[in-house]
């Protein structure tokens, strides 16, 4: 009985959670967003400033669903994103969750988010506001963008799959991630997050949740130093074995896990 009861709680409060996430930002883009537009005439520090409420709102959401039993988070090794200053963070995508997680612990971290976000009618405004990167194909116009972040010593947040992962398929890497860091000689901090059990995965409705609370361990591992991988190579050749090396280590980190 009290397991049954637990389940219901937990559909119900992730129905909340998804509520309060899409009217959060269209509240986020008509009030908030507005008036720091208003008062702050400055693109960069509006941005900062955009950037710092989508912070403090995913840190309010996370730590509501753990207090809310919803769903449990644990993060290791913090610590070492005191370190990151102009650094690709990179991380495996299990969940629909997980840009949440890892942007409720960085202030001012940019990202590469699909284009097809810009037309979301909850989410588009937050995109624009925070000046994201939008990966829509011109793989020139995003270079620029991440060349500006990182000469100024931002972080930039990537998933190299692309996409969610699919429970019980091996992970796939797009090569994008490791274009940008070989091209720009950036670090790469390595973010590993488990989910037990899955849930909110790709193709899985909001509704779909697992019979025991799922719990997220998120963990900042070691930081890439690039200048192993720039060597007298072809750049083709040396982005394949950064993509492939960086499979097998997620497959073995999870395997392992």
């Amino acid at each position: 009985m009290a397991e049954r009861l637990n389940y219901y709680w937990r559909l119900f409060g992730t129905g909340i959670a998804f509520a309060s996430f899409g009217l959060g930002g269209i509240f986020m883009t008509v009030f908030i967003f507005t008036a720091i537009a208003l008062v702050t005439k400055d693109e960069d520090t509006r941005i900062r400033r955009v950037r710092k409420v989508i912070y403090y709102a995913f840190r309010l959401f996370v730590y509501m669903l753990r207090v809310g039993g919803v769903i449990d988070s644990r993060f290791h090794d913090t610590e070492r994103l005191e370190k990151c200053r102009g650094v690709l963070i990179v991380a495996n995508h299990p969940s629909l969750l997980d840009t949440v997680f890892l942007m409720s612990r960085m202030p001012d971290v940019q990202c590469i988010v699909k284009y097809e976000l810009w037309d979301n009618r909850y989410l588009g405004g937050v995109m624009r506001a925070a000046g994201y990167i939008r990966n829509d194909g011109d793989p020139e116009k995003m270079l620029a963008q991440c060349e500006k972040a990182l000469s100024r010593g931002q972080n930039i947040l990537v998933f190299p799959e692309g996409t969610r992962s699919v429970p019980g398929r091996a992970i796939k890497f797009q090569r994008g991630f490791a274009n940008i860091a070989m091209h720009f000689k950036a670090p790469i901090q390595l973010v590993t997050i488990r989910c037990n059990p899955s849930t909110l995965t790709k193709g899985s409705p909001w509704y779909a949740i697992p019979a025991r609370q799922a719990r997220f361990d998120i963990t900042f591992d070691e930081q890439l130093d690039m200048s192993d991988y720039l060597r007298h190579e072809p750049r083709s050749l040396k982005v394949r074995k950064l993509t492939r090396e960086l499979e097998q280590y997620y497959v073995g980190k999870l395997c392992n896990g």
